[in-house]
């Protein structure tokens, strides 16, 4: 699932996230190909120094909220990560 995550720190991101078991407290979601999305509603790598398609473990915990991507916004991100 392709969606967009608003962190607790402010930061917001485009990716594909998966949900996974996990002990109270360890990372459960799983998220690839993660990009991140700027205040004028650009996309741009994130965490340059690794590679887009290596997992990222993120704790629920830190994810202020997921949303749908705008039309445009996943038509940009699906033209990046092909």
């Amino acid at each position: 699932m392709i969606k967009c995550l608003v962190l607790l720190n402010g930061i917001n991101l485009i990716c594909k996230v998966e949900e996974i078991d996990a002990e109270l407290g360890d990372p459960n979601c799983k998220i690839t190909e993660v990009f991140l999305i700027s205040d004028d509603n650009t996309i741009s790598p994130w965490l340059t120094f690794a590679d887009r398609k290596d997992p990222i473990m993120l704790r629920s915990e830190n994810i202020l909220t997921i949303v749908e991507p705008s039309k445009e916004t996943l038509k940009y991100y699906i033209e990046v990560t092909s």
